[in-house]
């Protein structure tokens, strides 16, 4: 009897080490996943654009030794954006498609919508954001250390001034918002917020247990958003003396805050090298929509040469670059052509991690679709459909099927539905020298060891023509698009930056595209956006911006 007693006791151990032994193997088959998201970035203010004015090396190597998104596709504004990256749902199906949450809005994202770290820590994550939220914070349930994060360091509203930390609205006092978890952080203030977050950042990566489970880092940086209405755009000195080419001094400021933005991607990179996890990583950066060239919240940026911008239904405003590099990806060094939208990531993401959905109904409530198969097969995707908005409070709808693009109404009566990149693009004097930059740049360095193939300078100069858009000319037989008078049809495969409306030739499409949209705004979630509350207002909470509702 005691020998087995003992003997049971003896194979409990060894089937007790061998289940953890099997989950470390398990554990070490799950890439982390690290993503850089922006704020505002103009589509056209990273050089492997094309532009020679802003040299953006970090960025552009990251692409360049990875794969380049020409056609990747977010929401036109902050919070639907950040909603449908962390959902893989469309902002339609959450009721965040009008505006953003406010800073003195009682509302959030909804909590029984599942996100991104949640699914993540069911599978043995460790999670962590650092930066912007802008997904709710008038109670507690809406942070993101009640959403499945394990820790946030950031600021939890719309943006901040990037070296005392505060935010000050029209109908609000100036606040304070940054914090480190869910207390006060004023260690940094002083300090400039993009190095500040990129610090925070790189202090994860070095203090995670690589042993025990795997990262997923969100770095949702400030830049290059606009800060407070009374200093909109601030950059280091030591950055903006290096920009002497450029004579706008409002674009000069812009252009040293982008620096400053892809420094911060190059520190991120050499952070992962440091560390030694490279070999098991995906690192995605992007922008959460366009830039805003004019109006309200403007920076300056441009999305040249498409049309419109941030807050809109134009291509300006939703069009953006993403560049993903991964060991795991077989295929590397090119620019993608597919069209891709923000709501891919979560399921691509899970995908990739191993997650399994517990029925066909819970995936197929997502309304992105993984493009593992294809990053890793280069299996084509099939075309889809893009509810880019349909806004019921503003009264416009932007949509894309099998590229075509429908836009009946506008936003700011039209104002800035124009092609704003027309501006004057000084070239940076070191451009002549621009694919040696980018090849001795922190990210080129750390990655080229990982490289597919023997990259040469005539590589990178061929990548980078292939990013580019090129205009359609005006067609003797379209029409002006005057969106706030009768709905307007571009196929922006071949008409990217919407010239020519050809509404008026295809009647019997258009009207099977109304009754498309009929049906998904008869089923979608109405918008959620409530009038600010008095009593979010800093004076009443301590000179801060917070979970007002608890106090």
């Amino acid at each position: 009897m005691l020998f087995q007693v003992i003997y049971l006791l003896v194979c409990s151990v060894l089937i007790l080490n061998a289940s953890k032994v099997e989950w470390k193997k398990e554990i070490d088959q799950r890439p982390n996943i690290v993503v850089i998201m922006a704020d505002d970035l103009g589509s056209y203010d990273i050089s492997l654009k094309g532009s020679n004015q802003i040299l953006t090396p970090n960025i552009d190597a990251l692409g360049y030794q990875g794969v380049i998104f020409k056609r990747h596709y977010t929401e036109s504004l902050c919070t639907p954006s950040r909603a449908a990256f962390l959902t893989g749902k469309s902002s339609i199906h959450i009721g965040l498609q009008s505006s953003v949450i406010l800073s003195g809005e009682p509302r959030g994202l909804p909590i029984d919508v599942k996100i991104l770290p949640e699914y993540l820590k069911e599978i043995g994550y460790r999670t962590h954001i650092v930066g912007k939220w802008h997904l709710g914070m008038a109670k507690k349930d809406f942070i993101p250390t009640h959403r499945g994060f394990d820790s946030h360091t950031g600021h939890l509203g719309e943006f901040i001034d990037y070296f005392d930390f505060t935010r000050m609205t029209e109908s609000y006092t100036r606040g304070f918002d940054f914090r480190c978890n869910e207390s006060v952080y004023r260690d940094r203030v002083g300090q400039y917020a993009t190095e500040v977050l990129t610090d925070e950042a790189m202090k994860i990566i070095r203090n995670h247990d690589t042993t025990s489970h795997p990262l997923f880092l969100y770095l949702a940086q400030a830049a290059v958003h606009a800060g407070n209405s009374d200093k909109p755009l601030q950059a280091l000195a030591r950055d903006v003396d290096k920009i002497n080419h450029i004579r706008d001094p409002r674009r000069r400021l812009y252009a040293a805050m982008v620096k400053a933005l892809d420094r911060s991607v190059g520190k991120i990179v050499q952070a992962l090298d440091f560390k030694g996890i490279l070999e098991n990583t995906i690192i995605l950066f992007f922008s959460d929509n366009g830039g805003p060239t004019e109006g309200f919240h403007s920076t300056g940026a441009s999305n040249f040469p498409l049309r419109g911008q941030k807050d809109g239904p134009w291509e300006g405003g939703l069009l953006g670059t993403a560049v993903i590099w991964s060991p795991f990806l077989q295929k590397r060094h090119y620019v993608s052509n597919q069209v891709i939208h923000i709501t891919d990531w979560l399921p691509t993401f899970l995908e990739t991690a191993g997650f399994t959905w517990s029925s066909r109904g819970s995936i197929n409530a997502l309304d992105g679709h993984s493009i593992w198969p294809t990053l890793t097969s280069s299996r084509p995707l099939r075309d889809r459909e893009i509810v880019h908005n349909i806004d019921t409070i503003e009264g416009y709808t932007s949509y894309y099927t099998h590229g075509w693009k429908y836009i009946n109404g506008t936003m700011w009566e039209g104002k800035h539905d124009s092609w704003l990149g027309n501006m004057p693009y000084e070239t940076s004097p070191e451009a002549h020298q621009y694919e040696n930059i980018v090849m001795n740049s922190i990210t080129w360095r750390v990655l080229n060891p990982f490289a597919r193939m023997h990259l040469q300078p005539n590589n990178v100069k061929s990548l980078r023509s292939r990013t580019a858009f090129h205009c359609q000319k005006k067609l003797w037989f379209s029409r002006e698009c005057k969106p706030r008078e009768a709905p307007c049809l571009f196929n922006v495969y071949t008409d990217p930056c919407e010239v020519n409306n050809v509404a008026h030739l295809l009647p019997d499409y258009l009207n099977l595209i109304q009754r498309r949209l009929q049906y998904l705004q008869e089923n979608m979630v109405p918008p959620s956006n409530v009038p600010g509350d008095p009593n979010a207002d800093p004076a009443l909470n301590d000179g801060l911006w917070t979970w007002w509702l608890e106090s």
